[in-house]
């Protein structure tokens, strides 16, 4: 998972080559929030030992939770598990997907297939702000590229510092960063009409679940959260 600041507000371009900036510094503003986020990882990918196979995940994953309940599930249960739990705490990224590809219909496949990778919690955050602000597929695209590459590049670094440093981070309780980082990117949408009936929800889901195995207590408390922001939509007057 990885916040949305108030300030971070897409914008719409306004000339060739713009968009593709605006993604850049939007995301910039994201990545200081994501940097403690960053570190924790790279502590835990310190500690598991093979500090190659620990930071490629950064990349392969690009989730903070999916890939911090990896490698934990990794060290406790074996590969099967972890990769099981992977796939599960990323389970939410086929409801974002599903969002932005009512979007993308216009978008040429390489597109597509590019952009697929990059689709995570900021990601898809700053694409639907900035799709409400800008109707040009091809600016659209542009900011989505940049934005995702620099949240890639930047939280790689993140993690990739943290497990050079490894346990001389072990002075700073850096895991309040992760409730951090999802309430920076919940925060600003708990203005709009319904969202705290989805977090409610969400929150109890999460609450019934969570002795449940690795990732799956997650999986039921974004579907359950789903399904009330569906619910919610659809009794709004059109």
């Amino acid at each position: 998972m990885i916040p949305m600041s108030a300030t971070a507000t897409a914008t719409a371009p306004t000339a060739a080559g713009s968009a593709a900036r605006s993604g850049a510094l939007d995301m910039l503003a994201l990545l200081a929030a994501y940097v403690p986020f960053g570190l924790v990882i790279g502590s835990a990918v310190a500690e598991h030992g093979d500090l190659l196979a620990g930071w490629s995940g950064s990349l392969l994953i690009l989730g903070g939770s999916a890939h911090l309940a990896t490698i934990r599930t990794l060290d406790e249960t074996g590969a099967v598990a972890a990769v099981l739990t992977g796939l599960l705490v990323n389970a939410r990224l086929l409801v974002y997907s599903a969002s932005l590809a009512r979007r993308w219909t216009g978008q040429p496949r390489w597109f597509r297939f590019a952009a697929a990778g990059l689709i995570i919690d900021p990601t898809w955050v700053a694409a639907e702000r900035h799709a409400d602000r800008c109707d040009d597929a091809a600016d659209r695209r542009r900011y989505f590229l940049a934005a995702g590459l620099t949240l890639a590049a930047g939280w790689s670094t993140a993690i990739a510092a943290g497990a050079l440093l490894g346990t001389r981070l072990d002075w700073l309780d850096l895991r309040i960063a992760v409730p951090l980082c999802l309430l920076g990117l919940v925060g600003p949408g708990l203005r709009k009409s319904g969202a705290w009936s989805v977090c409610l929800v969400a929150g109890v889901a999460a609450l019934v679940t969570i002795k449940w195995p690795s990732g799956t207590g997650l999986l039921v408390a974004v579907v359950a959260g789903s399904l009330t922001g569906l619910a919610v939509d659809r009794r709004r007057p059109a």
